[in-house]
């Protein structure tokens, strides 16, 4: 085949229908995006507000306490008359949803002292915990 008989490229067709799903969808994601983020909020308050009461903690004393301390504070903090349910709350509980060790500035330390003194760091971090109250349901 010589150079002058290169074969011709067709242009390929964006169409109307095409554009206007795409910008359907993308306002649509945009306000689910929004939606998340305000549940985000909201649920972060009441959970907040939750500890406070019943762990006597803030958020982010509570990033601290292992599992087995949370479980612990609850019951003695209950046992002590500091907190109570009223009559015909659902039982509920706070329940891990990650735990790591996340020095802030690792990937700075990776750059300047090399993965294996990075590492070290990581290991030598104390583990920072997230949760969630879990109420099951009946």
């Amino acid at each position: 085949m010589s150079a002058a008989a290169k074969p011709q490229l067709k242009p390929a067709l964006v169409t109307k229908a095409e554009i206007l799903e795409l910008a359907r969808l993308e306002a649509r994601h945009e306000t689910a995006k929004k939606m998340a983020s305000g549940a985000e909020k909201e649920v972060g308050a009441a959970r907040l507000s939750l500890v406070e009461k019943v762990l006597g903690v803030t958020g982010d004393e509570l990033k601290k306490l292992d599992p087995a301390k949370v479980e612990k504070l609850f019951a003695q903090r209950m046992a002590r008359g500091l907190w109570i349910e009223e009559k015909g709350c659902p039982l509920f509980r706070f329940v891990k949803t990650n735990e790591g060790r996340y020095p802030a500035w690792g990937a700075l330390y990776v750059e300047e002292m090399g993965e294996s003194a990075a590492a070290r760091v990581k290991v030598e971090t104390e583990p920072t915990y997230s949760y969630k109250v879990d109420v099951p349901f009946e």
